[in-house]
């Protein structure tokens, strides 16, 4: 049973740790309002929608909010909730008008954070599986309550939370960069131009002429160079009627299962990278739902790709690839 969290301005209670709090509150027959508001100390407040039973371990349906802001709804047991009814109050009338006068206008501008994101805005933050898409529901300074696939999280600005689409001057200055971005690296002292072709969250590698070289945000800057056209992969195609991912197949992969393995394609070609280093960049063909990565010169390499009914990708020995960055 997930606990449903109360929070005030010193600390964070929830219903399982709020049970020994206040364990004489429990005994006795209150009667639970069931669809009011509640008022706590600190300006918490809850409403309880409906109780499976009667008995101290029956599940209540609970919504809790600070504020006009719901920080989340699900069960708890009753006995617990009675020790919430008894702590708190109905919520009044006053404290009702209260809340209205504070609550933004109707048709009003969405809230907004320093970083130019705003409340309803879609964004990626990072889960176990990446970065992942979500919806802001709130905002305080830079972290951001967001429903990721119907889960309420919080996530902070700028190492958990990026805008969708490319990064802004703003995102750069706090380290944020995307796949592609035109950058200056620091290289023992000298800054030199190049290009974002690995996003790793906290370390990026870049392209710099026929090298590449591994940097965390404090070594790189936005670059003034004017963006370079990546031309499309080159030479012979692998089978008749197969032609360059360029403009097709783009983007960041990364295995869906156990291990760290990743593929960008870019540009026509695959960048494959198994977590430990000695990355290689393959020559990129495609046709229908089959992909292959050729190594130039060394056709009997060839690795055939399998494009799944729902976008994923399934990699000889690798398994299945999800993407998980533009």
């Amino acid at each position: 049973m997930r606990a449903i969290e109360f929070r005030s301005c010193a600390q964070v209670l929830s219903f399982t740790l709020l049970g020994v709090v206040f364990p004489a509150l429990l005994a006795g027959q209150t009667q639970i309002q069931f669809g009011a508001f509640y008022t706590c100390p600190g300006g918490t407040r809850f409403k309880v929608f409906s109780c499976a039973g009667d008995q101290p371990g029956s599940a209540c349906d609970v919504q809790t909010f600070s504020g006009t802001q719901s920080l989340g709804r699900g069960p708890a047991p009753r006995g617990q909730v009675i020790g919430f009814v008894q702590a708190c109050h109905l919520q009044t009338a006053a404290e009702e008008k209260a809340l209205a006068s504070r609550a933004p206008a109707q048709g009003a501008a969405p809230q907004t954070s320093s970083n130019g994101i705003r409340v309803g805005d879609a964004v990626e933050v990072i889960t176990g599986f990446g970065w992942t898409p979500a919806k802001v529901l709130a905002i305080q300074g830079n972290n951001y309550r967001v429903d990721v696939n119907g889960i309420q999280v919080t996530k902070t600005y700028p190492d958990e939370v990026r805008r969708v689409g490319g990064a802004t001057a703003q995102d750069h200055a706090a380290g944020q960069y995307r796949l592609g971005d035109r950058v200056q690296v620091n290289v023992n002292g000298q800054w030199m131009d190049g290009k974002i072709i690995v996003d790793n969250r906290t370390e990026y590698e870049v392209q710099i002429g026929n090298r590449a070289v591994w940097a965390r945000p404090q070594n790189l800057r936005a670059s003034s160079a004017p963006a370079e056209k990546d031309a499309p992969t080159k030479g012979a195609p692998p089978e008749p009627g197969m032609t360059s991912c360029v403009g097709k197949i783009e983007g960041r992969y990364a295995t869906t299962g156990m291990g760290s393995a990743t593929i960008v394609f870019r540009a026509g070609k695959a960048t494959m990278g198994n977590g430990f280093g000695g990355d290689q960049t393959l020559e990129c063909w495609t046709a229908g739902d089959k992909i292959v990565l050729r190594e130039p010169g060394h056709p009997e390499n060839d690795m055939p790709i399998d494009i799944n009914n729902d976008g994923t990708l399934q990699v000889p020995i690798y398994g299945e690839f999800r993407k998980k960055g533009n």
